[in-house]
């Protein structure tokens, strides 16, 4: 299987510019047995893609129509048979339609009305077609549907939306040279290298089936699940569901025997709802990816915000009394002569810096240190013994110092084995044939940067206990 996709995969990105993620995506969910959604423009070549990857089957009927608000049942599902009607029943010459296909394209597939609707939600749930009194099986490998916009939330049409389990925005080509090159290429059909069979897709998903998922994988599933209630962004339970499954099937492809966290990153087709989403949803997944399930992002987020939240909590000691020595600001030159001006100061420019008021030299001096609000602070607490705040074992202090422990935890998590884990699974991506170029190459660069990431956080990490202490 894995020789025969990798044919088919260079061979249609040579075929298609800057296409690489939608043909993975078509060919994945062809051997899901999932349908895709292409979002964007017209003349992006979505129908086309679609008809080759259909090609690229044995044995394959390939049904194609541009649906309207007034396209009728019979357009799509086939005419009322005469001789059924003269027997006094209803059903419906499916031949040539699409109950009788195995790869399908529906253009502007959101605005179909309801009659059609309601039979493609039983065709694309359960490859069922009622046919009169009978239950016809529905031979559909996949589905592709395009769409130049999505559905609005009050037209009904979510049920339908959230059917398609792969999602891809289709943009015109960017790039001079390869769209040079579509200009210049001939209209010569495709004839794939190889072909997929029944028995192919079969095989691949009775290996699939029952495949073990690691744990690192299903923690990291858990936490990206949380990540998502925390952005208030829905995925039903079905979804994450067929998530694995595809993820096992993108395995079996590839000859693996277990989903490894290198399957991961096929889930940014999968998990976003509008466009707008889809980078940073790709992007959470990829620092989890890469961090043991742990999404450097938010975390560096949550150590800022209980950063506030610990200074905030301090309890200032007569803001309106006179500091012993006057206090000036390095960058602007201001002079401070309690701390409540200090404050407002440091609210109003965060990035200013401050001069120890015992130091004559004004900064003239080699040694000469400066301080930002926090540190000078402590300092003139520490060093020069003025009251300035109270700190007391307050619940609300334990509760901050327990976070800190739960986000240090978290921190701990995701530098563990950091070489070993790098040089593992880049090694991984390589041979993962589901993935574009441009994936590998921010998986990469994800890695590179983690660390830097990670020591932000050990420095909020420490101030806040400083701050608490």
């Amino acid at each position: 299987m894995i020789k025969k996709v990798e044919k088919l995969v260079e061979s249609l990105n040579s075929r298609y510019k800057e296409r690489e993620d939608e043909i993975s995506g078509a060919l994945l969910a062809l051997l899901s047995g999932e349908h895709v959604l292409f979002i964007g423009p017209p003349g992006t070549a979505k129908s086309m893609l679609a008809k080759d990857i259909c090609h690229c089957l044995d044995q394959s009927k390939f049904y194609y129509y541009l649906l309207t608000r007034f396209t009728s049942p019979e357009e799509v599902f086939g005419p009322l048979s005469l001789e059924s009607l003269k027997a006094d029943e209803f059903r419906r010459r499916t031949e040539g339609y699409l109950p009788d296909s195995n790869i399908a394209f529906l253009d502007e597939i959101f605005k179909a009305n309801s009659s059609i609707l309601n039979s493609l939600l039983t065709i694309l749930n359960e490859k069922k077609f009622h046919n009169g009194r009978k239950v016809m099986d529905v031979p559909l490998y996949s589905l592709y549907g395009a769409s130049n916009e999505l559905p609005e939330e009050d037209e009904g049409l979510q049920a339908l939306y959230d059917r398609f389990l792969f999602r891809y925005y289709v943009s015109p080509i960017s790039g001079d040279e390869n769209f040079a090159s579509i200009l210049s290429s001939s209209d010569q059909g495709f004839d794939p290298p190889v072909h997929i069979s029944m028995e192919d897709i079969l095989s691949n998903r009775e290996s699939a089936r029952g495949m073990e998922v690691d744990d690192e994988v299903l923690a990291t599933i858990l936490a990206l699940r949380e990540d998502f209630r925390r952005a208030d962004r829905y995925v039903s339970d079905r979804r994450w569901k067929k998530t694995v499954d595809v993820m096992r099937i993108a395995a079996a492809s590839l000859g693996k025997e277990r989903v490894d966290i290198s399957m991961l990153p096929i889930l940014q087709h999968l998990l976003w709802d509008v466009p707008d989403e889809k980078e940073s949803v790709r992007r959470g997944i990829f620092e989890s990816c890469v961090s043991h399930g742990v999404n450097l992002s938010n975390l560096r987020k949550e150590a800022e915000e209980l950063f506030r939240l610990a200074v905030s909590s301090r309890n200032l000691v007569d803001a309106d009394a006179r500091f012993p020595r006057v206090v000036y600001c390095y960058d602007c030159n201001s002079s401070f002569t309690n701390l409540e001006i200090l404050r407002k100061h440091n609210s109003a420019h965060p990035k200013h810096s401050y001069m120890d008021p015992f130091d004559d030299s004004r900064g003239r001096s080699k040694g000469f240190r400066k301080y930002g609000y926090e540190e000078l602070i402590n300092m003139l607490e520490k060093e020069h013994g003025w009251k300035l705040t109270e700190k007391t074992d307050s619940p609300q202090s334990r509760l901050y110092r327990k976070e800190v422990q739960d986000l240090r935890s978290r921190q701990q998590k995701a530098l563990k084995g950091h070489d070993q884990e790098r040089a593992s699974l880049l090694n991984e991506l390589k041979e993962n044939i589901w993935l574009s170029q441009r994936d590998r190459k921010d998986l990469q660069l994800i890695f590179d940067h983690r660390i830097v990431i990670l020591q932000e956080i050990t420095v909020l990490l420490d101030d806040i206990e400083k701050v608490l202490d």
